[in-house]
């Protein structure tokens, strides 16, 4: 009986044990899953700061514009560059003229593209065109299972991507020649998410654009997934953590895109995107509040081996911009 006794207590110890341990880890789980979706507001107050230097490098020169790239710096440590590019000054233009105030474009374009968009553009039409480059500080090469050494430095990009454009703001609206009465934020494709955020926060934005984009960050994420997972049943817990590790749930736009109102917001769908499902797109535009309005265009998704596609983004936001200012 003894012998009985002291085996069934020693089972009880290791069941209480094994409770014990399965509630530990449960309870960090729950912290874990509590700190990935934690309030981003505080965090973006903080990585503002106030912009501290502008440091600019040695600006090019085409038949239509100048374009210099700016690297800015804030008190809070938060780094990010961007490229102006602005219309070529008449060279009849008498020396000492103020400079005109022109509408001002900002552009989340995407990573390591993103000063590229410019380029992209030519001719401003008259405008300050600034493209802002992800302020990223890891492997920019990690792929595969290199990229999961990579997430606390994707974490902090995304975090700091909003107060980014708010310090790029800060240098853009001090220029003499901004008309801070046209400011223009333009989310493209995968910047969609950060460029509504960045409108909702910062109030010096007068008209949010959203060209390729969409809501819904575990339909997008999932979307990108399938060429690689094409079975639903072990792609979707992939999607999920990486949803859950990039703070999907906060920075999902269609959360945000309602407090740019009354300020208006354009979203410019492609007609045959492959890579932003339909379910996300009309999830984003179910959110927005008037003032808005709606743009499909013919063509797949926006990238650099598209120039036909680019063009006519380009064209329709920059017409229908044009259109407003001469109203």
């Amino acid at each position: 009986m003894t012998s009985a006794a002291t085996r069934s207590s020693s089972a009880d110890r290791r069941r209480r044990l094994l409770r014990w341990s399965a509630g530990g880890v449960l309870l960090a789980g729950l912290a874990a899953v509590a700190w990935l979706l934690r309030d981003p507001e505080p965090v973006f107050a903080e990585r503002r700061g106030t912009l501290v230097a502008a440091d600019t490098f040695p600006a090019t020169h085409d038949s239509t514009a100048r374009e210099q790239v700016v690297a800015l710096r804030s008190s809070s440590g938060l780094q990010v560059q961007l490229a102006v590019r602005e219309p070529l000054r008449p060279a009849s233009a008498p020396a000492g003229t103020a400079p005109t105030r022109r509408p001002l474009f900002l552009v989340l374009g995407g990573h390591q593209r993103g000063m590229r968009a410019g380029a992209l553009v030519g001719d401003t039409r008259g405008t300050v065109f600034a493209s802002l480059e992800y302020p990223f500080d890891g492997d920019h090469r990690a792929k595969g299972l290199a990229v999961v050494a990579q997430v606390p430095a994707i974490r902090r990009a995304l975090y700091d991507i909003p107060p980014a454009v708010s310090l790029a703001l800060d240098h853009l609206l001090a220029r003499p020649d901004v008309d801070d009465t046209r400011v223009e934020l333009v989310g493209a494709s995968f910047g969609a998410p950060f460029a509504t955020i960045a409108a909702a926060r910062d109030p010096r934005v007068t008209r949010l654009w959203i060209a390729h984009g969409g809501g819904r960050p575990f339909a997008m994420i999932d979307q990108g997934l399938k060429r690689d997972v094409p079975i639903a049943a072990f792609r979707w817990p992939i999607a999920g953590l990486a949803t859950l590790l990039a703070s999907g749930p906060r920075f999902a736009p269609e959360r945000w895109v309602g407090a740019v109102a009354p300020r208006p917001v354009v979203l410019l769908s492609a007609m045959d995107d492959e890579r932003i499902p339909r379910v996300a797109v009309d999830a984003l535009w179910d959110a927005t509040a008037e003032p808005r309005e709606r743009v499909w265009l013919p063509g797949k998704h926006m990238q650099g081996d598209r120039p036909d596609v680019l063009r006519a983004l380009v064209d329709s936001v920059m017409a229908r911009a044009a259109r407003t200012s001469a109203r």
